[in-house]
């Protein structure tokens, strides 16, 4: 990453900002007073164009009461405090809270917000100055059906009352937009106060814009003052004319792609919505999140992996950068009261629930949305489901696509493939509404656009053996890897200033501004090119993919994505320029031939891209694969492009002529992999179990034999038994090597050591422990010093062995 793509995260004033120490230093040189005074002044001076986010300037707020606890618990209210990174003593002030404001088209509007209990108050310093104060409240009684619900809120600077509403009246859950332009005076103090006896106020997305120096979305380098990242849902790259597809089916987002950089062949890193939009969110592998992949529901231990640690992603990213961050979906992978999805940051998050009505509902909202926000700048995040199955496309545009479609052609496809082609040409339909809509109000030039799909959608009857177990049929997502389900579009529509800027030898060749990126890539790209582009890339930033920005930039070739790899369901793929290797968890390598049936065992397949780009020869059982399969099996595992907890089982020496050992063992996370030596024979019966079989002779060396088995989630508990020769002998887990006749049930926190236990390697007995190397097992200092305690209990009575 170059110097170029550094920026400061965080533009919004606080008690941090104020004068520093030094300053007052008289060891200092009145010269480098001054320059330091200018250069203050001037960075305070950029700061103030950016809007003030109240909730990430909580932290240094004064509040009246600390909320450690919910207070409603009847109603939808998660991440407390995660957005504002309030300590555990507060962290109630700040919350995601989702009201439910259509229940016809179950239409579920979350907010970050502030959280007033009766009688709150918030105080900030802000800058002096004149401020626009934007913002969304809304109101809960003190029980569920409490039918009345009243108060008011105040806004003061000092003593100065600047604002007042009544809210008597108002209708629960149902958000009503404020704004009001005040004056901060001389104290820096805004006082956000709300009056009630028994009602409860939330300020969604408080912000303040300045006023003073006539605010202004583009910065004085031509920057683009929005960015909208648009998202199909099961759009397949193949369908697109801009990707060859002869029949002009969508002819607005071809249009888009002829001035995009576009790149030539992209492939989610997800086979579906959940792993994939979560990944290039992040620009990291979903399961490395600790969000997994197998099935809908998130988990709570993997929300504590996913919270637990400091993760950038788009929304937040953005969000810190000063701009308004905005989705508009019907995807609930974004939501986390659902507990299915996760809260990324967004200010405000717009999800409609109700199928096939829902894409008219979302892109008027898109429309309304781009117009309030036209002056300033904002991250749109606009999510169409049209083109996913139940595949039921508008009459208009099926005709349409019949006139253009031959009629020959038109019906060698099965009746859900053409119902799949009217869903793009109506997608294409909508988001031309909202890119007529920007052209109009004059935004669309200065406006970076993002097209691309969440994964593809599987038609092959060659690959009909996936079943899908959903939609009872084979057409659908999530059951394959093969390039029709995972191969997107993907380009962006970068701001004339922006293209304009780049000198690039690529922007002066392209025909109608369009820069092509030739080879495989993987949406593992899309934040760190997005960010890239506009200079937004935090500095340590957690994001992996590529910054394909840098290459266009400074007009050399773009780096190769050698190796894309892909999540499915207890599945994974890692595809080259050259081959495909597909592979399956143990104890999920059933599949179906047919909906009738014939289940049989693929544990792997393999396909020669070049001899067979349509993926029909599986060559992973037949000798002529053997080089080529030894090849992606040592390239997979040398990238381990997922970080997992190892548990970690030691068999001890063998101390007699011949020793026959039998370990059998069920892991709570399901088993991903192992490690083990080729002297020892594996069984694996399930997801969760393995046993294994090992001979050997005495020891020379009384040296054990580490196996290594890696889980596919962070769980940690897990049973073990031993014999040898017949004999079953104790077994020592976790950092103390607490012994065991027989195993326990559910160790959990009991097995992990967060590093090799003392006598581990040359231990008498079998001992197994959990690195917790993914989900991380750091003790806090109480648990430290408690620890030190019950160790020195287990000492004493005899049960120590480090």
């Amino acid at each position: 990453m170059h110097d170029g793509n550094l920026k400061r995260k965080n533009f919004s004033y606080s008690s941090e900002t104020s004068f520093p120490n030094w300053f007052h230093m008289r060891a200092i040189l009145p010269f480098a007073l001054s320059i330091c005074f200018c250069l203050f002044s001037c960075l305070n001076k950029s700061e103030r164009r950016f809007p003030v986010d109240l909730v990430l300037e909580l932290r240094n707020a004064k509040a009246k009461m600390a909320i450690t606890e919910d207070l409603l618990p009847y109603h939808w209210k998660k991440n407390p405090g995660r957005q504002s990174r309030l300590p555990l003593s507060r962290k109630w002030e700040n919350t995601q809270i989702t009201f439910n404001t259509d229940k016809e088209i179950f239409l579920n509007h979350s907010l970050d917000s502030l959280f007033f209990p009766p009688g709150q108050e918030y105080e900030f310093k802000i800058l002096k100055g004149q401020y626009e104060f934007s913002s969304l409240i809304g109101l809960l009684g003190g029980t569920e059906f409490q039918s009345q619900v009243s108060g008011r809120f105040k806004i003061y600077s000092g003593e100065t009352v600047l604002k007042e509403w009544d809210l008597s009246g108002s209708i629960k859950e149902r958000w009503n937009p404020k704004k009001d332009i005040l004056e901060i005076g001389e104290s820096g103090s805004l006082r956000l106060v709300w009056e009630s006896v028994d009602s409860y106020l939330f300020v969604g997305e408080p912000l303040l814009y300045p006023k003073n120096e006539g605010f202004s979305g583009n910065s004085e380098s031509g920057k683009p003052k929005s960015v909208i990242l648009i998202v199909i849902d099961s759009a397949r790259k193949d369908f697109f004319g801009s990707y060859g597809y002869p029949y002009s089916v969508t002819p607005v987002m071809d249009k888009i792609a002829m001035e995009s950089v576009f790149f030539e062949n992209p492939f989610a890193n997800g086979n579906w919505t959940k792993p994939s939009m979560m990944s290039f969110f992040h620009s990291e592998y979903s399961s490395n999140l600790g969000l997994g992949n197998s099935w809908f529901s998130t988990k709570p231990y993997q929300r504590k992996v996913y919270y637990g640690k400091n993760r950038d992603n788009l929304a937040k990213t953005f969000r810190e950068a000063g701009y308004f961050t905005q989705t508009i979906m019907n995807n609930v992978f974004f939501l986390d009261y659902t507990t299915v999805g996760l809260d990324l940051g967004f200010h405000n998050s717009f999800q409609v629930g109700m199928d096939i009505v829902d894409t008219e509902v979302l892109t008027n909202q898109a429309i309304q949305f781009v117009a309030e926000y036209k002056e300033k700048p904002y991250f749109l995040h606009f999510n169409l489901n049209t083109p996913h199955a139940s595949y039921s496309p508008p009459p208009e545009d099926m005709a349409v696509v019949r006139s253009v479609v031959p009629t020959d052609v038109f019906y060698r496809y099965e009746s859900p493939v053409q119902r799949y082609l009217g869903e793009m040409h109506y997608t294409d339909r909508e988001i031309g509404r909202l890119v007529e809509a920007l052209k109009k109000q004059g935004t669309y030039d200065e406006t970076m656009i993002i097209v691309t799909g969440d994964h593809g959608e599987l038609f092959s009857p060659h690959h009909d053996y996936s079943y899908h177990f959903i939609m009872q049929t084979r057409f659908g997502h999530g059951e394959t890897h093969y390039d029709e389900e995972i191969n997107v579009p993907y380009f962006i529509k970068l701001p004339k200033s922006v293209l304009g800027g780049l000198e690039s030898e690529k922007a002066e060749k392209a025909s109608g501004g369009q820069i092509r990126i030739p080879g495989q890539s993987s949406l593992l790209s899309l934040a760190p090119t997005i960010l890239g582009f506009l200079d937004l890339l935090p500095k340590e930033s957690t994001y992996k993919g590529v910054d394909y920005s840098s290459c266009i930039r400074i007009t050399s070739d773009c780096p190769k994505e050698n190796f894309i790899y892909t999540e499915g369901r207890m599945s994974e793929s890692v595809r080259t320029e050259n081959y495909k290797y597909i592979r399956r968890y143990p104890g999920f390598t059933t599949v179906r031939r047919t909906s009738a049936g014939e289940p049989h065992t693929m544990a792997e397949e393999l396909y020669d891209l070049k001899k067979d780009p349509e993926e029909k020869n599986n060559l992973s059982p037949l000798a002529e694969g053997e080089n080529l399969l030894q090849i992606a099996r040592a390239d997979f595992r040398r990238e381990n492009f997922l970080k997992r907890n190892h548990l970690r089982i030691l068999i001890p020496p063998c101390s007699e002529s011949l020793c026959r050992d039998f370990l059998s063992l069920n892991v709570q996370g399901s088993i991903y992999d192992w490690e083990v030596s080729n002297s020892v024979q594996m069984n694996s019966g399930s997801a969760k179990t393995i046993s294994l079989q090992k001979e050997s002779t005495v020891s020379v060396a009384n040296q054990g034999e580490e196996l290594v088995f890696k889980t596919v989630n962070p769980e940690l508990g897990a049973n073990f038994s031993f014999s040898r020769n017949g004999k079953t002998i104790p077994v020592r887990f976790g950092r103390y090597g607490l012994e065991y006749q027989r195993s326990m049930n559910q160790l959990e926190d009991l097995i992990v050591s967060e590093r090799q236990p003392q006598g581990f390697s040359t231990s008498p007995f079998p001992w197994v422990y959990n690195d917790g190397a993914f989900s991380g097992t750091r003790e806090s200092e109480v648990q430290r010093e408690m620890g030190k305690e019950v160790k020195k209990i287990l000492e004493t009575w005899g049960y120590i062995h480090e």
